[in-house]
């Protein structure tokens, strides 16, 4: 069989490129390539599709959340944001560039995502609650302001149980959704029961762009507005600069391309659901890996399909039979942020189980065009590393 690789535009350009490729002529036709009618068209339709009251196009998924963090309130150098370690780097470092500092949490074991108790554990181990009900860290006195939680790999986090702890504790809520669009949990999509939600339009995401591109949902106007003024130097009106922001505008090519795929999104959405079925039903009887635990009645959107060995020696020697086998797989991520060169004033000992899922999960290929035939050589290849003692 030829190779497998872990992720193949080309395959879905090949579904999507005529619609593409009108849509960017009429772009370049009309010559208005920043904001503009093909920008607010496209905020208007993913608001929809998202079931979101509004919608702001940005330059990227980390502008996205440096913008809703500072929306929200962050910004005065020393305020303390609490994030999981097991992320992204941009997840953390947006906290940083947005003016705060992270406090790093935990996540659920099962699920990869933060947690009521893991954020609570959290707050008590590495915070203490002064006489004015403000939690500060141990280490610094900085006052905690808000939460970012992260719906990794596209699976949503419990917001409800989430938000109503925070709103216990003082604190506000922000989203980083840029794996999980079209995700929900009880029916809602993030930002519901937030400040607001980021989402990411590189390429590689569900839901990708012809390069960077991000987007904040918000229940609040006023975050909203907010948003919209930061993303524009800070200005409402020409020439007026109500305080200071960025060049963080998504491009109407970006948007027209964005517009043009989101009509594809359910498919594709479908298909990685029924891609993440036939693994965890085909691996079920295996006891060298765990499979997603995620049981939320197929709300997942599967951004990636991640396994967990049970032996963290064995993640390696699976990849490396993959690779042997033509089949493209990834680590995410190898390296958690507690333990990143870039946050060495943050680092943290004792986060055991980011450090071992760091060392133990693999992803699998599930972009939508990935065909039975080859998935099921994919099974097969793992199977039998497994029985054979390969692994």
């Amino acid at each position: 069989m030829s190779p497998i690789p872990f992720f193949d535009l080309t395959r879905q350009y090949g579904q999507v490129g005529d619609q593409v490729k009108s849509a960017v002529l009429s772009v370049l036709s009309s010559q208005q390539f920043i904001l503009g009618e093909t920008v607010s068209r496209f905020e208007k339709r993913i608001a929809d599709y998202l079931g979101s009251s509004h919608a702001v196009g940005v330059a990227s998924g980390t502008d996205a959340l440096i913008l809703l963090l500072k929306a929200s309130g962050l910004g005065s150098g020393d305020a303390a944001v609490l994030v999981p370690s097991f992320t992204f780097y941009a997840s953390a470092s947006s906290v940083c560039l947005a003016g705060g500092r992270p406090v790093w949490t935990e996540v659920d074991e099962k699920l990869y995502v933060v947690s009521p108790e893991t954020l609570e554990d959290a707050l008590q181990t590495q915070c203490v609650r002064g006489e004015d009900g403000v939690f500060r860290t141990r280490e610094g006195n900085h006052p905690v302001r808000g939460v970012l939680v992260v719906h990794l790999y596209g699976q949503m986090a419990d917001m409800a149980g989430i938000s109503a702890w925070a709103s216990s504790r003082g604190l506000w809520v922000v989203e980083d959704a840029c794996q999980s669009i079209g995700a929900r949990k009880d029916g809602k999509s993030a930002g519901a029961l937030s400040k607001g939600a980021a989402y990411s339009f590189f390429p590689t995401k569900n839901l990708g762009g012809g390069g960077d591109g991000g987007l904040v949902t918000t229940e609040d106007p006023r975050v909203a507005d907010h948003i919209r003024s930061l993303r524009v130097h800070g200005s409402r009106q020409r020439y007026i600069h109500e305080e200071l922001g960025y060049n963080s505008r998504l491009d109407a090519i970006q948007a027209a391309i964005l517009e043009a795929k989101l009509e594809f999104l359910p498919g594709w959405t479908d298909r990685r659901r029924v891609l993440a079925k036939r693994y965890s039903d085909a691996f079920s009887s295996q006891d060298v890996f765990r499979t997603p635990d995620w049981t939320d009645e197929g709300n997942s959107v599967y951004h990636q399909y991640t396994i967990e060995f049970h032996r963290p020696s064995d993640r390696d020697r699976v990849k490396k039979i993959l690779s042997d086998a033509g089949i493209g797989s990834e680590i995410y991520y190898p390296v958690p942020q507690h333990r990143q060169m870039a946050f060495k004033p943050f680092f943290r000992s004792g986060m055991d189980l980011t450090d071992r899922l760091s060392s133990s999960v693999l992803s699998l290929p599930i972009f939508p065009e990935l065909s039975d035939l080859e998935q099921a050589h994919i099974v097969q290849v793992l199977l039998d590393a497994s029985r054979k003692g390969g692994v």
